[in-house]
């Protein structure tokens, strides 16, 4: 008996399996990136503050070297001075520690926030590195925490710096009274230290979700980060993927069906 071999439908066939395999092996959906900064664009620092500290007064800018839009608060009360006069780039996180590249840093009751959109998204994980300089390990506090809505202290801000980046968040928003989430309230620490923090799930599909980082209580005492990375995973291209492989198995269905008769 004499078996004939279609090799086209053969061809077809093994595409499909290929596919299909592809496809359930990619069964959770990669994340994207939807924030990313290290602050390396900088290249000046002409400030030393404090001595033999070389530093780029007030917020990171995108002109002058920041990768993303960044935005400033005062938390607490502080000791002294403007909320931009709190906040630098510094260009070493330490000429004796593990990172001496460039860092953020924050001070006095001041932080940094940054802004992104998980509209479709899930599963939205924050990393970062921190350490803190000459604080006071009784009182002094690094702080990070998100907010899930709109601050609308904030006004334009296209991350130069301009008066809509700046909000006073004492009143309107206190850290206190269950505005924010908080993530990490670290003390003394002279060595640099990684951490990873899956946010929970009101931060997923949400048009505004706020992240910050400040330095409670403090003015001369800091805290530096650095690597600041968010990330997320698109709920759409997982079910993409699902609804992409239950057509693939029903297009074969019905090629088998076909060929049996």
């Amino acid at each position: 008996m004499s078996v004939s071999f279609d090799k086209p439908r053969a061809k077809t066939r093994l595409v499909a399996f290929a596919l299909l395999f592809g496809l359930s092996g990619a069964g959770t959906a990669q994340a994207v990136t939807l924030f990313s900064e290290d602050f390396e664009g900088y290249t000046s620092f002409p400030t030393w503050d404090p001595f033999l500290d070389p530093v780029n007064a007030g917020i990171p800018t995108i002109s002058e070297g920041a990768n993303e839009v960044w935005y400033g608060a005062r938390f607490e009360t502080p000791d002294n001075g403007t909320i931009d006069a709190d906040l630098a780039v510094q260009q070493f996180g330490g000429i004796l520690s593990s990172n001496n590249t460039h860092t953020g840093r924050v001070e006095d009751d001041a932080g940094m926030l940054l802004r992104i959109d998980t509209t479709g998204m899930s599963s939205v994980n924050l990393s970062f590195d921190w350490r803190t300089f000459l604080v006071n390990s009784t009182s002094d506090r690094f702080v990070v925490g998100y907010h899930v809505g709109p601050i609308a202290d904030f006004g334009a801000c296209s991350g130069e710096g301009e008066t809509g980046c700046f909000a006073d968040l004492r009143t309107s928003m206190p850290w206190s009274a269950g505005n924010w989430t908080e993530l990490l309230r670290a003390s003394r620490s002279s060595s640099w230290t990684g951490e990873s923090y899956l946010l929970g799930n009101d931060a997923n599909n949400q048009s505004e979700v706020w992240i910050a980082f400040w330095m409670d209580n403090g003015e001369g005492d800091y805290a530096k980060f650095d690597n600041v990375l968010v990330t997320a995973v698109p709920e759409a291209e997982t079910y993409a993927m699902m609804l992409a492989g239950l057509g693939l198995i029903g297009f074969m269905a019905r090629r088998r069906t076909r060929a049996s008769v």
